[in-house]
């Protein structure tokens, strides 16, 4: 049995670490809607479970010293939102063991960083290359 709901947190986690690296080291204000996709509320002005779900990722990088920020507004943004260097370390290294007689390239070390693959993957639509990712880069103890 899948489950969405995780897909979509591994999902929300990738598009809110590359968007906050893009930017880096500049504190930006971060759109829900920008990970989750459009919302779709309800009659009552209630947000959808899938962009609560996305507010709960955020949450938990916080929660998780992934990510700093002042305030989510109105649950519409996350305010002064910046990564931190914990999750800033994890994005730029290399994500294989290299030998100290290895040389690589610039390219082939910007290539293989946390950061390019989570793009490559989040390009190609791989939930599964995202999920694989994260849980061996970040989540690890």
């Amino acid at each position: 049995m899948i489950d969405i709901n995780i897909e979509d947190f591994f999902h929300d986690i990738s598009v809110t670490l590359l968007s906050l690296y893009q930017q880096f080291p500049r504190k930006i204000s971060l759109y829900i809607e920008d990970i989750s996709g459009p919302d779709d509320m309800d009659e009552f002005g209630l947000h959808s479970n899938r962009y609560l779900s996305a507010i709960g990722a955020i949450t938990w990088l916080h929660e998780e010293g992934y990510i700093r920020y002042s305030n989510i507004s109105h649950q519409e943004s996350v305010e002064d939102c910046t990564l931190t260097q914990k999750a800033f370390v994890k994005l730029i290294r290399p994500t294989f063991e290299v030998d100290r007689d290895t040389e690589l390239s610039s390219v082939e070390k910007h290539q293989n960083t946390l950061a390019q693959r989570l793009h490559s993957a989040l390009k190609e639509q791989s939930s599964i290359k995202q999920r694989s990712l994260l849980e061996e880069h970040l989540l690890a103890p």
